[in-house]
């Protein structure tokens, strides 16, 4: 754990730093806006949605995100299993499984997990694309 420490603190401070700013910045842009919109009397804004929130298909992409992470694990749980006591590892001594399942079997379950998220990540991106397109029409005079 003493590895991720310092990356982890250095992401959080810059991370807050980042929020503190953003929010000065974004809060000078809403101002300039409700100036403008101060001058737009005479518009029907009837058609306009102010309170879409832009998920439309956020649970389908937390849940192929989630499919993906689960596989991940299950992935990196059978490829350290075969590496370590498989028919296809080595005969070596205890200590040398033990190091290996510490080391390198870490970097396995990250590793499968970050790449079976993504493929999840792609599936629900094809997903939405195929629910998006227009359905084809059909002939009128079929029977």
């Amino acid at each position: 754990m003493d590895w991720i420490m310092i990356p982890l603190n250095f992401a959080i401070v810059f991370g807050g730093i980042y929020k503190v700013i953003e929010l000065f910045v974004h809060k000078r842009e809403r101002l300039m806006l409700i100036s403008k919109i101060t001058e737009l009397k005479n518009i029907d804004f009837k058609g306009i949605s102010l309170y879409s929130s832009g998920g439309k298909y956020t649970a389908l992409r937390i849940g192929w995100l989630m499919t993906g992470i689960g596989f991940g694990f299950l992935l990196g749980f059978c490829i350290n299993m075969l590496a370590t006591y498989g028919d296809y590892s080595f005969r070596a001594d205890e200590d040398f499984v033990y190091r290996y399942s510490n080391r390198v079997g870490g970097i396995v379950y990250v590793a499968s997990v970050c790449i079976c998220g993504g493929i999840g990540l792609l599936m629900s991106y094809r997903a939405e694309r195929k629910a998006e397109q227009p359905k084809e029409k059909k002939d009128e005079f079929e029977v």
